[in-house]
C-alpha cells in the first residue's frame, strides 16, 4: 500500500512538473521553470541546463542555479572530458554517486559530492543535457533517477517547442520586415528618401543599435546614404573598415558577417562605441551596392535570430534599392529635357499645379517667367543645328546660375523656356527677370548677342488655376513678339 501511495505521489509530481514546463513557449521561461522544478520537486540545490551548439559540437550552459561562477563562459565539448559531455555523447543518463571516486571525467565544481547528467532528447536527437549536482553522496534513488529521466524527456519536448515557436516568430518578423521594406520602397520618391526610411526601419527592428546604410558604387567612392540610432557616424571609420575591416571582408565574401567582440578583434570598428557589429552586404544582380551596418555597445549582442532577420532585410533591400534607383532614373528621363538637362513642359505643368495648391493653403504668391529666343530659326540656318543646340544648352546653364535651388527651369518647346519661381512677390519677380535678361544677353549667337522676348505672370493676381496662368502668360509673350516685330519691321 505504501509503495502504491509513493507511485501516486511520483505521478502527481511528474504531472505538475510537466504542466509547469509545458505552460510556456518562451525558451527562457521554460529554462527557468526547469530549474524551479528541480529545486522545488526534486530537492536539487545545484542545476544547469546545457544546450547543444550545432556549429561547434559543444554544450553551452543556458540556465543555472546554485553555482558561484558563470558556467556559460566555459563550453563543454561533447565527449568524455565532462559528465554532461559524456551523457550527450552516449545519449544515456550518467550518475556519479561519489565524485571523489570518479577518475574518468573532469569535475571542477567545489562542494560537489555527486552529479546526475540526463540527456535532453527529441526524436533520437540530443538537444542538451540537464545536470544536477549535490553536496551529498548518493542522494538519488533509482526511482528518483527514473522520474528525473521522464521529466528530462518532457523538458526536452518543451524546449524544442519553444525553439520551433521562436523560429515561427522569426519567420513572421522576417515576413513583416520584408513587407515593410517593400512598402517603404513603394512610398519613396527617390533613393535618398528610401535609404532614410530604411535606416529608421532597421533601427526600430534592432532596438538599441546604431544603423548606417553604406553605399559603394562601382567607382569605389564609399558614402553613407543614411543613419539612425543616435550615435554620430564618422565616414573615416567606414573608409578604414572598407580597407581592412569587417566591411572589406563582407564585400569580398558577399556574405553577412558579425564581429562579436570589436575590442578584441584586430579590425577597425565602424562605430566609435561598438561592442559588437553586424555587416550585411547589399548584393543585386551580382553587384555589391553597399551594406547595412549595425553596431551595439554590448559584446555578443547579435543572436542567430538577429542574423537571419538582418539577412532577410538585406536581401529584399538590395532588390528594393535597385527598383527605387530604376524608378528614379525613369522619372528623371520622363521629366527632363535630354538636350539641355532642365525640366520639360510636362514637369513644368505638374509643378505649377502642385504649387497652386500649396500657395492657396499658405496664402503665398509665386511668379512664372517665359522667354522666347529671338530669330532662333535664322540662327539655326546660319550657324547650323549643332551650334543652335549648343546655344540652347548655354541658355539653360545661364538661367540656372541666376535662379534659386527650389526654382524650376523648363524647356517649354523648341526655343522657348519657362521658369517657375515659388514664393516671389511682384518686386522680387521683376528683379529676377532683369538678371535673367542680362544672363541671356551675355551669350553670343555668332557675331551678335542673343536676345529674347519675355513675359511674366503672378499668382494669384493673374489667374487662380494653372490653365488661366499659362493662357495669360502665352498671350503676353505673343503680344511681346508682335510688338517687337512691329517695332523692327521684321518677322
Amino acid at each position: 500500500m505504501s509503495q502504491l501511495q509513493a507511485s501516486v505521489r511520483e505521478v502527481a509530481v511528474l504531472q505538475q512538473a510537466t504542466q509547469m514546463i509545458l505552460s510556456s513557449l518562451d525558451g527562457d521561461t521554460v529554462l527557468h521553470h526547469v530549474l524551479l522544478v528541480v529545486r522545488n520537486y526534486f530537492g536539487g540545490s545545484r542545476c544547469a541546463v546545457y544546450l547543444t551548439d550545432g556549429n561547434t559540437n559543444e554544450l553551452r550552459a543556458r540556465a543555472q542555479m546554485g553555482y558561484d561562477r558563470d558556467l556559460s563562459e566555459t563550453p563543454l565539448p561533447i565527449g568524455k572530458e565532462s559528465i554532461a559531455g559524456w551523457a550527450a555523447f552516449t545519449r544515456a543518463p550518467l550518475y556519479i554517486p561519489d565524485v571523489s571516486k570518479e577518475t574518468r571525467h573532469r569535475i571542477e565544481h567545489e562542494g560537489v559530492a555527486s552529479v546526475l547528467a540526463l540527456p535532453l532528447m527529441v526524436r533520437e536527437r540530443v538537444i542538451g543535457v540537464l545536470e544536477i549536482a549535490s553536496g551529498n553522496t548518493d542522494p538519488f534513488s533509482t526511482d528518483s533517477i527514473g522520474l528525473l529521466s521522464v521529466f528530462s524527456g518532457q523538458a526536452a519536448i518543451a524546449l524544442e517547442n519553444a525553439r520551433l515557436y521562436s523560429n515561427d516568430l522569426r519567420r513572421m518578423r522576417q515576413i513583416e520586415i520584408i513587407n515593410l521594406i517593400a512598402r517603404t520602397a513603394a512610398a519613396a520618391n527617390d533613393t535618398q528618401q528610401f535609404y532614410t526610411m530604411l535606416a529608421d526601419l532597421v533601427s526600430d527592428t534592432f532596438e538599441g543599435t546604431t544603423v548606417a546604410i553604406v553605399l559603394s558604387p562601382q567607382e569605389g567612392h564609399l558614402s553613407i546614404a543614411a543613419s539612425a540610432g543616435g550615435t554620430d557616424v564618422e565616414i573615416q571609420r567606414f573608409h578604414a573598415s572598407r580597407q581592412r575591416g569587417l566591411l572589406a571582408e563582407a564585400f569580398r565574401k558577399r556574405v553577412l558577417l558579425i564581429d562579436n567582440d570589436v575590442a578584441q578583434s584586430a579590425r577597425p570598428s565602424c562605430f566609435s562605441n561598438s561592442g559588437s557589429e553586424l555587416c550585411a552586404p547589399l548584393v543585386s544582380l551580382g553587384e555589391v551596392l553597399g551594406a547595412i551596418v549595425l553596431g551595439h555597445t554590448q559584446t555578443s549582442f547579435f543572436t542567430a535570430d538577429n542574423r537571419s532577420i538582418a539577412q532577410a532585410a538585406a536581401d529584399v533591400c538590395s532588390t528594393a534599392a535597385r527598383n527605387v534607383q530604376l524608378s528614379e532614373e525613369l522619372r528623371r528621363l520622363t521629366n527632363l529635357d535630354p538636350l539641355t538637362g532642365v525640366y520639360n513642359q510636362r514637369y513644368f505643368h505638374n509643378a505649377v499645379g502642385q504649387e497652386i495648391q500649396r500657395s492657396r493653403r499658405n496664402k503665398k504668391e509665386f511668379g512664372i517667367v517665359m522667354l522666347d529666343l529671338r530669330s532662333f530659326r535664322a540662327i539655326n540656318s546660319k550657324l547650323g543645328l549643332e551650334a543652335g543646340d549648343e546655344i540652347l544648352r548655354q541658355v539653360a546653364a545661364s538661367l540656372r546660375r541666376v535662379v534659386r535651388n527650389n526654382d524650376v527651369i523648363a524647356r517649354y518647346m523648341a526655343d522657348r523656356f519657362a521658369l517657375f519661381l515659388p514664393e516671389l512677390t511682384g518686386d522680387g519677380l521683376q528683379v529676377v527677370v532683369t538678371k535673367l535678361q542680362q544672363s541671356v544677353r551675355c551669350i553670343q549667337a555668332g557675331p551678335a548677342e542673343l536676345s529674347a522676348h519675355w513675359a511674366t505672370v503672378r499668382y494669384p493676381q493673374d489667374g487662380s488655376t494653372e490653365m488661366e496662368l499659362v493662357k495669360v502668360l502665352t498671350t503676353r509673350l505673343e503680344a511681346a513678339k508682335q510688338q517687337s516685330t512691329g517695332a523692327s519691321g521684321t518677322a
